[in-house]
């Protein structure tokens, strides 16, 4: 049985000491067969692409601009990430969107318009996009202003079968039927195994397996029994595990469900 992580952050200080032992060694043996890097600021665009050179086989990029560092993006970041964008070693455009818990860093309307921009980006490139929308509190503000935005810059469509995948889903399903009318995939991570977060469940059990691929995110939100370590990919098979648990399906079917979505968003072989 063979897993992939559709969002990792590998190039992060977290996996310094370990990093190459990790990808070549453990990853393996826990039978994940690709992790998908994120570079998500200028500084992280071009170690992405050199991780896929480096491990050609078990790495793929996605490049974009996370809301929060949206203030870095200046004329020569703009020309240097559209020049990036068509490589063969990146995937999709992201993680790209609206995070409104950390606006006092970055202005929401910077955000809105850096968002405008990569969106126009994805529709130049015909690439799927990752989103990244974060609410503050029970304030799903950001969702909304992300979804209106979808509507009115993104046209919506990619060379690939996915448009895009709402990646680290936690939100209801009100949310999750959003972007599943627009054509995106759940991206599902440690976040499903919290015991506070019933709602996240329900969303994806109404959404269906179908609608899901996993991700860690990691270095950040392990899961549940592992909360306060180190996450990485290997515990991609513990997360679906859960999900293929709470969904009553096999996790054989889960685990197959989940690689062909992941490989139908990205283009993957």
């Amino acid at each position: 049985m063979q897993f992939i992580d559709s969002h990792a952050h590998l190039n992060d200080p977290a996996f310094d000491a370990d990093r190459t032992e990790l990808i070549t060694q453990k990853l393996p043996q826990a039978g994940i067969a690709l992790s998908v890097e994120i570079g998500c600021s200028p500084e992280e665009w071009q170690p992405a692409l050199e991780l896929v050179s480096r491990f050609p086989t078990f790495i793929r990029a996605v490049l974009g601009v996370h809301p929060e560092y949206a203030c870095k993006m200046d004329e020569l970041a703009w020309k240097e990430l559209a020049a990036f964008l068509p490589d063969e070693r990146n995937v999709a455009v992201g993680e790209i969107g609206l995070d409104y818990t950390c606006f006092e860093l970055t202005g929401k309307e910077k955000q809105q318009e850096t968002f405008a921009k990569m969106l126009a980006l994805a529709n130049q490139t015909q690439k799927p996009i990752v989103l990244h929308i974060r609410r503050e509190g029970e304030d799903y503000a950001a969702y909304e202003d992300c979804f209106h935005a979808l509507k009115h810059n993104w046209n919506g469509t990619s060379s690939t079968q996915y448009p895009g995948v709402l990646h680290c889903f936690c939100a209801r399903y009100e949310e999750a039927k959003k972007a599943l009318d627009m054509g995106l995939l759940l991206g599902i991570n440690g976040c499903f195994t919290y015991k506070k977060n019933e709602y996240i469940r329900e969303a994806v059990k109404k959404a269906g397996a179908d609608k899901i691929i996993l991700e860690t995110d990691c270095p950040y939100l392990s899961p549940q029994g592992k909360r306060g370590q180190r996450n990485d990919p290997s515990n991609i098979p513990l997360i679906a595990q859960f999900v293929a648990d709470y969904l009553d399906m096999p996790l054989t079917q889960l685990a197959e469900t989940s690689v062909r979505n992941t490989k139908t968003l990205y283009g993957l072989k």
